[in-house]
């Protein structure tokens, strides 16, 4: 099978039938928070302090097929490439128009791309003060008005570039009430849990906040434990479902709290799926469905089944070791090329290693001038 449905069959079903028959638009929203820069929390960077620099490279490398903030290939020294290559294939596939959302990217992405107007860096979580809470309101709204001003969208998909994530998603969930403890994802085979519980208990204790009071006004969780993109990725959610939009949530365990955020910002989540990758619902050091079910269970989650197992190329392959397994809308990306192309996830996946080739080629041709490194 190409795909794979947990939930609400039919649900999926009314989804894939809109998007044949009217217009389908991806955003993809990018930003950063100090905690991806703390050690052991994000390998999405060379360095922790280059994590700051993912979100604005997964972008341009998404729109040019290289970055622009960083003289560097999008892959690891062994070859692992970003998530976003499987993106800009399938967006290749499909044609469909999409936009890149900065809601406080550490560096501002050298692309054409809309720029909320509280865009702000997230803090440390640890410190239990991640955002000003009257940022984390604003940006909730700005996005919201977003959605409301793209006129004529009949599915929305929404992506996210964001270290540390995973560790906000956490802080986000638990100030909530909700049970994600071991239950979020990492791009690591080795899920530090440890590590992430100790720095999400730690902003809980420093922020003082109660669940009653952060389930009344979630803003609150965000202000104390949160982001910027969980955030505003919830307030376009919200604006779109208010024009008659359906919206896939393209991500991992991560999109748990988006719809969290919602939930208690009072939004029916009805009109919502999740479609995520094959290594995000098999990972047995995180639980999607777990997380999903918590919040409101009618949300149907759709596992697209790439599979890189007998992929030429050994960074590919990684991706069966349990490195990334997920971002940049990976996964909810492929399921709409799919659906609008009736690709299989194997033409689907040759697609992606064409790219990979071209990312290779042109990054031995770079580095032969001198001109390029790997990261």
């Amino acid at each position: 099978m190409d795909f794979s449905v947990i939930g609400d069959l039919h649900a999926v079903a009314e989804l894939v039938e809109r998007a044949r028959k009217g217009r389908v638009m991806a955003l993809y929203f990018i930003g950063s928070t100090k905690t991806s820069t703390m050690p052991g929390l994000s390998i999405a960077g060379a360095t922790p302090e280059l994590t700051l620099y993912t979100p604005a490279c997964d972008v341009e490398y998404l729109v040019y097929g290289e970055p622009r903030s960083l003289d560097a290939i999008p892959v690891t020294p062994e070859g692992i490439p970003t998530p976003a290559i499987i993106t800009r294939s399938c967006l290749s596939l499909c044609q469909i128009p999409y936009l890149v959302v900065d809601s406080g990217s550490a560096v501002e992405p050298k692309v054409p791309h809309a720029r909320l107007p509280n865009r702000a860096v997230g803090e440390a979580i640890n410190t239990g003060r991640a955002l000003p809470y009257e940022v984390a309101k604003a940006l909730y709204e700005e996005a919201r008005t977003l959605a409301r001003v793209l006129c004529g969208v009949d599915v929305y998909l929404l992506g996210e570039s964001m270290p540390g994530g995973t560790t906000t998603a956490l802080g986000i969930m638990s100030a909530l009430g909700y049970d994600a403890w071991g239950k979020v994802s990492s791009a690591s085979p080795t899920n530090p849990h440890q590590l992430k519980e100790m720095v999400v208990r730690e902003g809980l204790k420093r922020s003082g906040l109660r669940v009653d009071e952060a389930r009344r006004d979630p803003m609150k969780a965000v202000s104390a434990l949160g982001d910027p993109v969980h955030v505003s990725m919830a307030g376009f959610l919200q604006g779109a479902l208010e024009k008659g939009a359906r919206v896939v949530l393209a991500g991992g365990t991560q999109m748990a709290s988006v719809l969290a955020i919602a939930k208690h910002m009072n939004v029916e989540l009805k009109d919502v799926i999740i479609a995520t990758t094959r290594w995000i619902t098999s990972d047995a050091s995180s639980n999607i469905c777990a997380l999903v079910r918590s919040v409101d269970p009618s949300v149907p989650l759709v596992s697209m089944n790439l599979d890189f197992s007998e992929s030429p190329y050994e960074g590919l392959r990684y991706y069966e070791r349990g490195y990334v397994k997920e971002g940049v809308g990976a996964g909810g990306t492929a399921f709409i090329a799919h659906v609008l192309t009736g690709k299989s996830a194997r033409e689907i996946e040759e697609s992606i290693y064409k790219e990979y080739e071209r990312l290779m080629r042109v990054g031995r041709s770079k580095r032969e001038s001198g001109a390029w490194r790997i990261s």
